[in-house]
């Protein structure tokens, strides 16, 4: 059975909720990754996707604006050693392409579509 934990990534990017959203989509860019965990008051509670810059800034809003107000909440976590094909399956379910990893109440990764789709493709199909 394969992992969360063998498919995520554990590099982990936050920003303030009150860093403009001009100045996190630059560092998405920058380090092209499509989210980051967004903090406040040193806690991580949400996370800012390119699906909240297209559906809710681009709309709505402006880049001026601080993250927080887009961010979306609250987040939908696993453990590392949670099942990859039931972490798909909540993914598909909610229409999330992002999952956070916590272990202990600690951010440890962060599980997506194209983090999956990598893992499957270098399995055999038989451990899936």
């Amino acid at each position: 059975m394969v992992k969360v934990g063998d498919a995520m990534v554990r590099e982990i990017v936050s920003v303030d909720y009150k860093t403009p959203v001009r100045e996190v989509v630059r560092i998405m860019g920058q380090r092209r990754i499509g989210s980051v965990l967004v903090s406040k008051n040193g806690e991580i509670y949400g996370i800012f996707t390119e699906r909240d810059l297209v559906s809710k800034v681009l709309l709505e809003g402006s880049l001026d604006d601080e993250v927080g107000k887009y961010t979306s909440t609250p987040l939908i976590t696993v453990s590392p050693d949670y099942d990859l094909k039931e972490a798909t399956k909540i993914m598909a379910d909610m229409k999330i392409k992002r999952l956070v990893v916590a272990e202990n109440g600690k951010i440890v990764g962060i599980l997506t579509a194209s983090d999956i789709v990598k893992t499957i493709a270098k399995a055999p199909l038989e451990v899936l």
